[in-house]
């Protein structure tokens, strides 16, 4: 009669499924670290392990996680920056108002330009011309 090796055999597929659990949350870790993007298949790929081990339902916590981390993704397509590197509201707000400022300055500046006489431009590029030697040489 054969010994029963059941014990055994259950003992390596406990091990086998920590192991798995283990690296998923490495990944999870990873990715909300480092950023990057986040899908069922692309953390399963990085963990080593299938799709369907995530979404087991002794699994469910680390789907969660997972979903936790995809929605905080921007929806442009582009993975997440890391924490550490994303832009506070405040400073956000302080760059668009440094651009529209600047974007201001400068259309004022070409609607100047656009109104500016014909003759004051002429009279400016000849003062130019005349100071750095430019055009037809006059003797």
């Amino acid at each position: 009669m054969r010994a029963d090796n059941s014990a055994h055999l259950a003992e390596a597929a406990q091990q086998r499924r920590l192991a798995c659990i283990e690296r998923v949350h490495a990944v999870l870790d990873a990715l909300e670290r480092d950023g990057g993007a986040v899908t069922v298949a692309g953390v399963a790929a990085r963990a080593r392990v299938s799709r369907t081990f995530l979404y087991d339902a002794a699994q469910a916590p680390h789907l969660a996680r997972l979903r936790d981390l995809a929605d905080k993704q921007p929806t442009t397509g582009r993975p997440a920056l890391p924490e550490q590197q994303r832009i506070t509201t405040k400073s956000h707000e302080t760059v668009v108002r440094a651009l529209r400022d600047a974007n201001r300055t400068l259309h004022e500046e070409n609607e100047r330009l656009r109104n500016e006489p014909r003759t004051s431009q002429m009279k400016t590029w000849r003062g130019i011309a005349t100071r750095y030697r430019l055009g037809p040489a006059t003797a």
